[in-house]
């Protein structure tokens, strides 16, 4: 007997069951829609945080950017007053070693009455000469033998002379440095030439440089002891009381440390085979350049060359803060080390 018939597969699946695939369809539909809603804000809300941050930071960089100016002209008044300071500082210390001069009767008693006053006139710093010991080394010899023979070629009347201490005022050349062999016009160059390379220590362009230029500037002041030439010296070159007061070694007087130069005259048992010895070979001058920059080279009309030091140099080497020494020396002289460093921030 045939069995009832049964439901038939299409009539199986309910009209409901459509609706509910249909709805769940539109709900990843919803759900996505809502993601990508929540996404864009996302997004916008970060772009406006990174807009707010670059705009703060501008802010920031605008502000330090005009404090650094500030700064700057803060700074550059502060060297402009600094240097007036040294300046004063100078004319007192010269002050000062007048005053110890006549006091211990290098004059008072010698000098004679002007206009009627029993004061001796105050003499010009550029007049006060360092009190220099007999030679103690070769290049003392040299120098102060050097020196009395152009002070006398100074105070003779031959136009000769005269053109001889008027080449001096030019700037000096530094043929006889790089070159043996080659001589320029100024004698004072080429003596201190000669000097310097027979220093084998001193065996950079910067140093060898350096020195020439302290050795040279120093040395025309001593044959001119003018105005003119004072000024031309850095304020920590010039001779402090010291100097000025107590006899000493004349190699001394061409260490760039004023404060150091003081300790030497004191100390006189520091000779130079005991300084020169490490200090040599231990100090440098720091310059971040190329070292052919440190020259200038003019053609001259004989179909040689001038050899100057370029300007940029010379301020640079002017600043006691680019001279240092190694460990070694440091080592060696405690004490004159922290006297270095003392003088190198103008304390």
């Amino acid at each position: 007997m045939p069995s009832p018939p049964g439901p038939s597969v299409a009539s199986a699946t309910s009209p409901g069951s459509s609706e509910d695939s249909f709805g769940n369809a539109s709900a990843k539909q919803m759900d996505l829609q809502r993601k990508r809603a929540r996404d864009r804000k996302s997004q916008q809300a970060m772009r406006e945080r990174t807009k707010w941050t670059i705009a703060n930071l501008t802010e920031q960089v605008a502000f330090l950017s005009r404090a650094l100016e500030e700064r700057s002209q803060e700074a550059a008044i502060t060297d402009s007053r600094i240097c007036v300071l040294e300046a004063e500082n100078s004319h007192l210390r010269t002050q000062n070693a007048a005053l110890q001069l006549s006091l211990i009767g290098f004059t008072g008693a010698q000098d004679q009455m002007v206009d009627g006053s029993d004061v001796a006139p105050e003499p010009n710093p550029w007049e006060m000469l360092p009190n220099t010991a007999p030679p103690t080394c070769l290049a003392d010899q040299i120098l102060q033998g050097f020196l009395s023979s152009k002070r006398e070629e100074r105070l003779s009347a031959s136009e000769t002379a005269s053109d001889k201490v008027a080449a001096y005022a030019a700037q000096p050349n530094l043929v006889s440095l790089l070159d043996k062999d080659r001589r320029s016009d100024d004698d004072i160059s080429n003596v201190v030439g000669d000097i310097i390379r027979s220093y084998l220590e001193i065996n950079t362009l910067p140093k060898q440089v350096a020195v020439f230029y302290i050795m040279s500037t120093l040395l025309k002041w001593m044959v001119l002891q003018d105005q003119q030439s004072w000024d031309l010296m850095p304020v920590w070159l010039r001779p402090t009381p010291s100097q000025i007061v107590t006899p000493h070694a004349a190699w001394i007087d061409r260490i760039p440390w004023p404060r150091v130069r003081e300790y030497l005259v004191a100390h006189p048992g520091i000779t130079l085979d005991d300084f020169a010895a490490t200090y040599s070979s231990s100090f440098c001058v720091s310059w971040p350049y190329d070292p052919s920059h440190i020259l200038i080279r003019t053609p001259t009309a004989a179909d040689t060359e001038d050899i100057t030091i370029n300007p940029v140099y010379e301020e640079h080497i002017r600043q006691l803060k680019y001279w240092t020494v190694a460990k070694t020396f440091r080592a060696r002289f405690p004490e004159i080390s922290e006297l270095m460093d003392q003088d190198a921030l103008g304390d």
